[in-house]
């Protein structure tokens, strides 16, 4: 208790201004960590957001090929929220009237699939769909691309098994339906959509395959479909989306490794105080152990009084990140504002719909690595603390 008591006094000492620089490394701890926390769950919510669509709308949960299952034996399986066959082909897609044209991927959903809720959530048809599609769904900017515009007619080419060539070419001329939009730009500019009994019969239904969306871990639903038929393909999210789930988790590390930097630096001024504490209560020091505190016991009091900045500026750091987070869409409108008052334009700041999210084990891992380069910091700030016996000290006011 006595060394708690005497390190939190020394830590913020009024002598020699030890209270303002202790102050002034326990506000940059606790703004870095707020920055930190702050960038690191907005970041969490775009890429939640991005990797949520994708497995909506791209690659589903699971992709499964399978010669003896069907969408039904998966749906049964317990875990799996929908199960539907899908077919997809490179197209090349012209408008007859201008003859511009666009490369494109065609995609049709058997089961409705256009109606069940995580799809309806991530795909918005701008025109009603009717019970029997005998055209095409167009995307918003593919339509613009080609200067379509409802019940145009466009020519589709496919490429189909043959008898005597791998693949062959087959033209049809096809009518716009409907049009769709997406918050995946890629997905937009690339897919179209057709029936699906229309796309078996003109690619044969062994190009099928089946779209999966789990409830829970899809890995349990993985190890089920191959107990069912080890010969299946199953292929996940994370592995159909590798490219872009590579990089997400690369920009992720970057981000905290720079940050890191940042608290380097923090680090270094904490080192450099523990050393000027040391020259300025060396003569306390040394008078702790002339009245009896062993060598371990001053070296515990200086000790704690860094490892007391740093983790009151983690606990003020810690609150204020969790109120920013919580108030960040009031905190963009309230900048909104601001930036109005002085230009007279408004931002989109107020607009970005941003779920910033952060769990409890992300922040425990930021404070411990925190804490522990700071203790590590403060360590080496207290390297000569043995090296001088007490009457040197007290004659010479110097470790």
């Amino acid at each position: 208790m006595f060394t708690l008591r005497t390190s939190f006094i020394y830590a913020f000492s009024k002598k020699r201004g030890q209270r303002a620089i202790s102050i002034m490394i326990m506000l940059g701890i606790a703004i870095g960590l707020v920055a930190l926390l702050v960038i690191s769950s907005v970041m969490n919510g775009l890429q939640d957001a991005q990797l949520s669509q994708l497995r909506n709308l791209e690659s589903f949960d699971l992709i499964v090929k399978s010669n003896v299952l069907t969408k039904d034996d998966i749906s049964s399986i317990n875990g799996v929220d929908e199960a539907f066959d899908f077919i997809e082909s490179n197209v090349l897609v012209v408008d007859k009237s201008s003859g511009k044209s666009t490369s494109s991927r065609v995609r049709a959903y058997s089961n409705n699939a256009f109606e069940c809720q995580r799809m309806s959530q991530s795909l918005y048809f701008l025109s009603s769909l009717g019970e029997k599609r005998n055209g095409i769904i167009v995307s918003y900017s593919i339509m613009t691309s080609l200067n379509l515009s409802k019940s145009d007619n466009v020519q589709v080419t496919f490429l189909r098994r043959g008898k005597t060539a791998t693949v062959v070419p087959y033209s049809q001329t096809l009518s716009v339906d409907s049009i769709y939009s997406s918050r995946l730009l890629e997905f937009n500019s690339s897919t179209i959509f057709m029936d699906y009994d229309n796309l078996v019969e003109i690619l044969g239904k062994e190009e099928s395959q089946i779209g999966v969306y789990v409830k829970a871990n899809y890995k349990d639903v993985v190890s089920k479909i191959l107990e069912m038929d080890s010969n299946a393909q199953v292929i996940t999210w994370q592995e159909y989306n590798r490219a872009l789930y590579s990089a997400l988790m690369l920009e992720k590390t970057l981000m905290y490794v720079f940050l890191a930097f940042m608290f380097l630096i923090i680090c270094v001024n904490l080192k450099n105080s523990t050393k000027r504490l040391l020259r300025n209560k060396q003569k306390e020091g040394a008078m702790l152990r002339a009245l009896g505190c062993t060598k371990k016991n001053v070296y515990l009091i200086f000790l704690m009084q860094g490892l007391w900045v740093c983790l009151l500026g983690i606990i003020i750091g810690v609150i204020l990140g969790k109120l920013t987070i919580s108030n960040l869409q009031a905190i963009l409108g309230f900048a909104d504002s601001v930036a109005y008052a002085l230009t007279g334009k408004t931002t989109v700041l107020s607009l970005l719909p941003i779920n910033a999210s952060i769990g409890n084990v992300e922040i425990l891992f930021v404070c411990l690595f925190i804490f522990v380069l700071s203790f590590v910091f403060t360590i080496l700030g207290l390297r000569k603390i043995h090296k001088k016996e007490i009457m040197e000290v007290l004659t010479h006011a110097s470790y």
